[in-house]
This record gives C-alpha cells, sequence and structure tokens, in this order.
C-alpha cells in the first residue's frame, strides 16, 4: 500500500506557514490531508426534528502520528465551532481553539454528549435493550485519495426507554455507517477519523454499548476512515421518526512537513465548558 507522497508544494505551503526561522528540531515529517465533512436530518410521519449540532465543514489537517490539527476553512458545527478556529485532536478526544477570544474546549470521549446520568439524577428510570453491533467485511473497495481501501459496514442498534412522573419515552435507533479504511504508515487513527465512533456518546449508560462497539471496530486493527457514510434512524412511534445522515471524506493526502508545536495549545488561552448542544 502506498500514498501519494507530493512534497513540493506542500512542503512549501507548511514552511511558508511556519516561517523560515522554525528551529529544525520542531519540524518532522508527517500529514496533510483536506477532510469535508456533511450532513442533514429530516424528520418522518408525525415527528419533527429538534435543532441539532451536525457538523457541516471543511477544514485543512496537518498530522503526526495520533495528534493533529484542523482548521475550519468553511461551515463549522452550531455554537461549538465556525471558520477561523481549529480543532487539535488524538487518539482520546478533541480541544476546540477559539484563536479570535483566546479560549478552548475540551472535549473527551467519555465525556460526549448523550449520557443519561442527568436524567437518571432527576428520577428518570432509563433502560437500554434488544442491543446489536456487528461489523461487515465487504472487502477491498475504492480508492481515496490514491490509497486502495477495504470497505467494512458497521451496524448499531438498541431499544431505549425513558420512564419516571411524566416522562414516558420509549424509542428504537438504528445506525448503520460504511467505511472505507486503511492502514497509512506512521498515521493512527484519531478522535476525528475513528473507525469505531458511537454517535450517542460513551458516557453514562452508554459505556458498555460503546465497549461492544469497540471490540468489534477492533477487527479493522490500525485503518483509519477515510471516507464514511452513516444513516442513524431514530423511530419515536408508528409512523413517527428521525433520520440522521452524515459523510467524511479525506482527500488530498499527502507527505509533507509538519511543525510540532502547531499541535500544542498555546499559553494564554483559558478553557471554558463545552457549549450546550440540545
Amino acid at each position: 500500500m502506498s500514498v501519494r507522497v507530493r512534497l513540493g508544494v506542500g512542503v512549501g505551503v507548511v514552511i511558508a506557514m511556519l516561517g523560515a526561522s522554525a528551529p529544525l528540531s520542531a519540524q518532522r515529517l508527517g500529514y496533510a490531508y483536506t477532510v469535508r465533512v456533511t450532513g442533514e436530518q429530516s424528520a418522518h410521519g408525525s415527528a419533527s426534528a429538534p435543532p441539532a449540532s451536525i457538523p457541516r465543514y471543511t477544514g485543512h489537517a496537518i498530522a503526526l502520528g495520533s495528534r493533529g490539527r484542523i482548521d475550519i476553512l468553511d461551515g463549522g458545527a452550531d455554537s461549538l465551532f465556525s471558520k477561523g478556529d481549529y480543532l487539535l485532536f488524538d487518539s482520546a478526544g478533541v480541544t476546540v481553539v477559539h484563536p479570535a477570544t483566546r479560549e478552548l474546549v475540551r472535549i473527551s470521549r467519555d465525556a460526549a454528549p448523550g449520557s443519561t446520568d442527568p436524567l437518571q439524577a432527576f428520577g428518570v428510570k432509563v433502560v437500554l435493550s434488544d442491543e446489536k453491533v456487528t461489523l461487515d467485511s465487504l472487502g477491498p473497495s475504492d480508492t481515496v485519495s490514491g490509497v486502495p481501501t477495504r470497505h467494512y459496514r458497521l451496524t448499531v442498534a438498541f431499544n431505549l426507554s425513558m420512564e419516571g412522573g411524566a416522562v414516558q419515552q420509549r424509542l428504537a435507533t438504528e445506525s448503520v455507517t460504511d467505511y472505507w479504511a486503511a492502514v497509512i504508515p506512521d498515521m493512527r487513527a484519531n478522535a476525528l477519523l475513528r473507525v469505531n465512533a458511537l454517535e450517542v456518546g460513551a458516557g453514562g449508560m452508554f459505556r458498555a454499548l460503546s465497549a461492544r462497539v469497540d471490540s468489534a471496530a477492533a477487527r479493522m486493527g490500525q485503518a483509519i476512515a477515510l471516507r464514511s457514510r452513516s444513516t442513524t434512524r431514530v423511530i419515536l412511534g408508528p409512523g413517527a421518526s428521525i433520520e440522521t445522515r452524515q459523510a467524511i471524506e479525506v482527500s488530498d493526502l499527502r507527505r509533507t512537513i509538519v511543525d510540532e508545536r502547531l499541535l500544542d495549545i498555546l499559553a494564554g488561552y483559558r478553557s471554558s465548558g463545552p457549549p450546550s448542544l440540545e
């Protein structure tokens, strides 16, 4: 398996960003790429789609191993980040950096939105049932950004019931994600290109389900998702459902020189809590 090596223009652009005075000790050979994220949500039957923070953006990324940075060139995620911000990521989570206000927001996987603990604190009993996690290998597939990939399909389904006081809610969820993944030398899976992300979050009572997803996805080894397409359908009742579709694609993947200092959090930035995604 090979990755196109195009050092000419790529190195020139990165060195121009860093400045000619950047010490060689801070520069290492890594990767650069463009990532595009799209998504949409629709309601069917009597359901109404609640406001949702569905990321839609284009960014330029640099990566060293599992660490990296994405500068947002266009779009964003409502109340979380937008053009001009950047994301620092590693294997565990993401830090959103707002240069305009010198603020940053740390988002760990275990603290992802979707934990039901707050509901239980208010006396609402939440139960997961009929959990299903399967991974199918569909064999060699497309070349994405010059890299041959293998096609996988991950299916996660469960029922959820909430009962307590005036709250009486039952719903069924099924999420099907297709991955076009590859093992790339010196590049590791990160929080943004993971092949086993659980949309509802890994915290709270979803922790056990998330562990099952991780176990299934381990069959893909160190593969990185260069393209993914996911559809999540939540059935609220007879004839009522909400469907969310999201796609991520990497392009222009190339070897290049990266300054490690661009992956560090700058001094003088203050940390703030994650904004509400409700």
